[in-house]
């Protein structure tokens, strides 16, 4: 091989590598984060470094008159809210409303649901839209070295593909 056709090499291949930064990078970070995010929900606790759960729920507990409770319900009471996932009803509406949105030079993740900063933060809310309480934190979005490790990982084995091809 010449020096020429190594330059040719070289610079196709270095092409191939700014397209992926700019056409394919920012979607390995926006569905890696969606699926990081939402296995929050599966977790039943958030991910940084380790898992850290969830404080558990107080439907959960037989001891809690809050047992099983589900508004609607015959006497309010489900047995299947007594086990269900925290933050997960059936709908799963929540954890199913986690989006990325790419920008030039940003990819953002969210999610239009107005409660979600109550169970993220541990804000005030109300009970049957009366009573206040202060929410236990529940975080299911934020910086995560796990999440960085995936993303990265998968940047590393597209960039190597290019460069092995």
């Amino acid at each position: 091989m010449t020096p020429e056709q190594l330059e040719q090499i070289i610079k196709k291949k270095l092409e191939q590598i700014k397209q992926v930064k700019k056409e394919v990078v920012p979607h390995i970070i926006g569905k890696e984060a969606v699926q990081h995010y939402e296995q929050s929900f599966a977790n039943e606790g958030f991910t940084d470094k380790t898992l850290k759960k969830w404080k558990d729920v107080k439907r959960r507990d037989p001891k809690s008159p809050w047992y099983g409770f589900q508004l609607g319900n015959k006497n309010n009471f489900s047995p299947t809210r007594a086990s269900d996932k925290i933050l997960t009803g059936s709908s799963k509406e929540l954890q199913n409303s986690i989006r990325y949105v790419v920008k030039t030079d940003r990819v953002t993740v969210s999610t239009d649901k107005p409660y979600a900063a109550v169970h993220q933060f541990g804000l005030n809310s109300k009970i049957f839209g009366k009573k206040t309480f202060k929410q236990t934190p529940r975080p299911f979005i934020g910086k995560s070295e796990v999440l960085e490790k995936k993303i990265t990982q998968k940047i590393e084995d597209k960039l190597n593909k290019i460069i092995n091809e």
